[in-house]
């Protein structure tokens, strides 16, 4: 899995934050499991007004993951890109999670 963060400058990407995978942490997890519905999971508008009530902590999380970005580039990506980021990390986690139980490997 492939992860890409794009900043800009106005309309021009100006540099490209990349990560093949992240193991997301369980303090982190107890983060989301505080404001994320499970019912809704399967609706991206839904998970995505999750993720919002989350920002603050997303800031940290994605700096995390992409190492050397930084709180100014964060300022210069899109809100968008950030949720996507976010919403296949935390659908790649759920996935290896439900693969311990069955003994396979994504």
């Amino acid at each position: 899995m492939e992860l890409t963060l794009n900043i800009y400058d106005h309309a021009v990407i100006t540099k490209v934050y990349k990560a093949e995978t992240y193991e997301i942490k369980f303090g982190t997890i107890e983060d989301l499991l505080e404001v994320l519905d499970i019912e809704k999971m399967n609706d991206e508008m839904e998970l995505a007004k999750m993720v919002l009530q989350i920002l603050p902590k997303v800031k940290p999380f994605l700096k995390d993951v992409f190492p050397g970005l930084t709180d100014e580039e964060l300022r210069n990506t899109r809100i968008k890109e950030m949720v996507q980021v976010f919403i296949e990390l935390f659908k790649y986690s759920v996935d290896e999670i439900k693969s311990i139980g069955t003994g396979e490997k994504n």
